[in-house]
């Protein structure tokens, strides 16, 4: 079975998918997929044309990801111009899984933080959204990103709201409680989804 598991920046969503990797999941985590596309010199020629010369360290192969982020996110153009060079590659190789792993019997995750926006839900058999409380998500962002908020809510207005999100999940995964509380709920889907 092919789960899609998508949230808001900050959401949880990695530590979701840690459980369900350390529960015998195989995940494909779309982070990781478009970081090695961000390896190639043709995309980084690309984004050096439209977007910015010099974000790339040409020595070590390093993204300045921070002033990425700061371009996209306050210029909705930019982040046209950037998904449009990432998300076709990124969605063309979740195809390829998609039927890859169709009728599996092994729990497949793809982990996709535009899972709708890109139509990777498109691919999946169940949609699992990982929720949090708004201030939750702010402060969360803060202390791991160490960025200001005025970005921080850029980047989050920038996705879909977490009600859209909500309407369009077939499970939710309420993350407002403890560390142990989400291991226990993504401990009790994996069985029922195990279960089938």
């Amino acid at each position: 079975m092919i789960l899609g598991l998508t949230g808001g920046i900050g959401s949880g969503k990695s530590t979701v998918t840690r459980v369900f990797q350390e529960l015998g999941a195989t995940i494909f985590d779309a982070d990781l997929i478009a970081k090695s596309y961000l390896e190639s010199d043709i995309i980084k020629d690309e984004i050096d044309r439209k977007i910015e010369k010099g974000l790339f360290n040409r020595e070590s192969g390093e993204l300045n990801k921070k002033r990425l982020k700061e371009i996209v996110f306050s210029n909705r153009d930019m982040l046209t111009i950037l998904n449009g060079i990432i998300h076709p590659k990124v969605v063309e190789r979740y195809r390829e899984l998609s039927v890859e792993y169709l009728n599996s019997d092994k729990v497949i995750i793809f982990d996709v933080p535009l899972l709708f926006e890109t139509g990777i839900d498109n691919y999946c058999d169940k949609i699992i959204v990982v929720d949090i409380e708004r201030d939750r998500q702010i402060e969360r962002i803060k202390k791991r990103d160490n960025i200001n908020i005025e970005l921080i809510e850029s980047i989050i207005n920038s996705q879909m709201s977490s009600e859209e999100r909500k309407k369009r999940a077939d499970i939710i995964i309420d993350n407002n409680g403890t560390l142990e509380e989400l291991h226990q709920k993504v401990e009790s889907i994996y069985r029922e989804i195990k279960k089938g």
